[in-house]
């Protein structure tokens, strides 16, 4: 009685305990061992299994562009013949003659006003003209020439004649327009709004 006590006790725990572990050690053995020792023997029918996967994968890889290349998302319409008028022949036109004389375009006409630079002062046989920027000076003597200016004759105190694009014109230094000078007097304002008021 006191054998099957101790069984049921710590002893019989222990026991069972050993027995598991062992029938563990050797199931992972096994396990472990079982691929190495079959290696030989399985390195051939793995070559054989993975060619013959291979050529299933290749020929189902034909069968689906077979398949791919025989659909289509668009298709071509039924042409249905229609019977349409010829366009009409284009007009004929007539050849153009061609000018018996070329025409020859000579210098534009000279401007009418002088449109140079403005003339600031005369001295002697120089005068002076304001040049394109605010403080350049163009100075010219009679016979000289710059940017298409040239002075012609100087008469003192306040005329210049210049010649300029392809025109002669006399310059007045000064002018003698008066604007603000009206040659008709203003209309007389009549008085009769003013009241007399008796006082």
């Amino acid at each position: 009685m006191k054998e099957i006590q101790t069984l049921r006790g710590p002893l019989g725990w222990s026991i069972a305990s050993i027995i598991v572990i062992i029938l563990f050690c050797a199931y992972a053995v096994t396990t472990v061992a079982s691929p190495l020792l079959n290696q030989s023997e399985v390195s051939t029918p793995t070559t054989s299994k993975s060619e013959q996967l291979v050529t299933k994968y290749n020929e189902q890889i034909l069968v689906d562009i077979a398949r791919f290349n025989g659909r289509s998302a668009f298709f071509t319409p039924i042409q249905i013949a229609v019977h349409r008028e010829p366009p009409p022949p284009p007009p004929k036109r007539d050849p153009v003659p061609e000018p018996a004389e070329p025409i020859v375009l000579g210098p534009p006409p000279p401007p009418p006003m002088y449109m140079g630079p403005p003339l600031i002062a005369i001295i002697g046989e120089e005068a002076w003209f304001r040049g394109a920027g605010n403080d350049s000076v163009i100075r010219l003597k009679v016979g000289e020439e710059q940017d298409g200016l040239k002075v012609i004759k100087t008469t003192p105190p306040s005329i210049v004649t210049v010649e300029h694009r392809g025109g002669e014109y006399p310059i007045d230094l000064f002018t003698n327009e008066e604007p603000f000078f009206r040659q008709d007097a203003p209309p007389v304002v009549s008085d009769n709004f003013l009241e007399e008021v008796e006082s």
